[in-house]
């Protein structure tokens, strides 16, 4: 990783006796990350494709902060997520859509930001859904973070016997009614020794009116890889979403033990419920310094109230990451889908659906991170 001093650039003798005082860090950062995949079922024939993102989403991004005295600095995240095959900005075109924010960090009080940023389900229990190198149906409890919350202010606490609390609210502004586009969001982990656990929880109110367009999920929320933000019976926008869970890891020895425990509750604008409930269990044995092995099962069972559907998911990965370096390592993975109970389609995120119940996609990618 590129970083320096700011005091150590060229800048006039006058501001040496501030840098002096109160130096500042601006680094640079990121990773390249892509290969190809081989997908068993693509609304019916098999495909090949070039894929982005393949070990991990593609990034760059600018952090900085300033030392202000007293334990407390000034501190920013610029970080603009891109497609490698095609050089096209993610997050719906947004230069820094991945983060964007700005705030004050005290060692004592805590941190306060403000702008686009994480909800306390990614911050959480994110790390368990990266671990298991899949995503849930849909990422149905955002736990691969296809949700940010914008125009919010978040409050991180200081770690206190192991223990640390976040809380973000993010605004909808719309004229009239603040409950419209907004996000509520609370979480606490502790970690300690080999132990590490949290719960969170996320409330989304018509996260994608159009009556708040530019509120707190802007038009994260329309996108096509969200296969639940319309309703099954009319095809209505979502009222609200909550998502409530729980998770974390255990280590023993050179191995890493996840488990997840998430509910997804849909509530959309022609009074049909949506409930989803997401079981996952997850390990990662570091067999060498350079490789590591992963596996893990995610189970989703569904139940529309309406119309008395029970749609359910099962998933397996498998994963082999082998490192050349400290910044760059290749890594083979495997994803397969099978629906059940009243679904009828296999999705695994990020692809089309396939024709049957059954969809599984094989995946060679290589990541450098600066």
């Amino acid at each position: 990783m590129k970083q320096w001093m700011i005091g150590a650039v060229a800048i006039p003798a006058m501001l040496a006796g501030a840098q002096a005082h109160a130096q500042s860090k601006f680094e640079i950062y990121g990773l390249i990350s892509g290969g190809i995949g081989y997908l068993t079922n693509q609304g019916g024939p098999h495909n090949f494709e070039a894929l982005s993102g393949t070990n991990q989403n593609p990034r760059i991004g600018f952090r900085g902060q300033e030392d202000l005295g007293g334990g407390t600095r000034a501190i920013m995240n610029l970080e603009n997520g891109f497609n490698m095959m095609t050089g096209a900005a993610s997050q719906s075109g947004r230069l820094f859509g991945r983060l964007s924010y700005v705030g004050l960090s005290n060692n004592s009080m805590g941190t306060l930001t403000l702008g686009r940023q994480y909800e306390a389900v990614k911050d959480y229990l994110g790390p368990v859904v990266i671990a298991s190198n899949g995503v849930h149906i849909g990422d149905n409890d955002n736990g691969y973070n296809n949700l940010r919350a914008q125009n919010s202010v978040k409050y991180i606490s200081p770690t206190f016997n192991n223990f640390n609390v976040t809380a973000l609210y993010g605004f909808g502004e719309a004229a009239g009614d603040a409950s419209i586009n907004r996000v509520m969001s609370i979480g606490s982990g502790y970690k300690g020794g080999n132990f590490r656990w949290a719960v969170a929880f996320t409330q989304m109110d018509t996260p994608n009116s159009t009556r708040s367009p530019d509120g707190a999920m802007g038009n994260d929320y329309a996108s096509s890889l969200l296969i639940f933000n319309k309703s099954k019976v009319s095809s209505a926008g979502v009222r609200r979403q909550r998502i409530a869970g729980t998770g974390g890891f255990y280590t023993v020895g050179n191995t890493d033990f996840g488990a997840m425990y998430s509910n997804t509750r849909y509530e959309y604008l022609d009074n049909t419920k949506l409930t989803l409930q997401n079981f996952d269990i997850n390990l990662v044995n570091h067999f060498t310094p350079a490789l590591n092995l992963g596996a893990s099962y995610f189970y989703t069972t569904g139940k529309y109230d309406t119309i008395n559907n029970k749609p359910k998911w099962h998933q397996i990965n498998l994963q082999a990451d082998y490192f050349l370096s400290k910044r760059t390592d290749v890594a083979i993975t495997y994803s397969y889908q099978l629906a059940a109970g009243d679904a009828q389609n296999a999705t695994i995120f990020g692809f089309p659906s396939s024709s049957d119940k059954k969809q599984a996609v094989l995946m060679l990618g290589m990541r450098h991170v600066f």
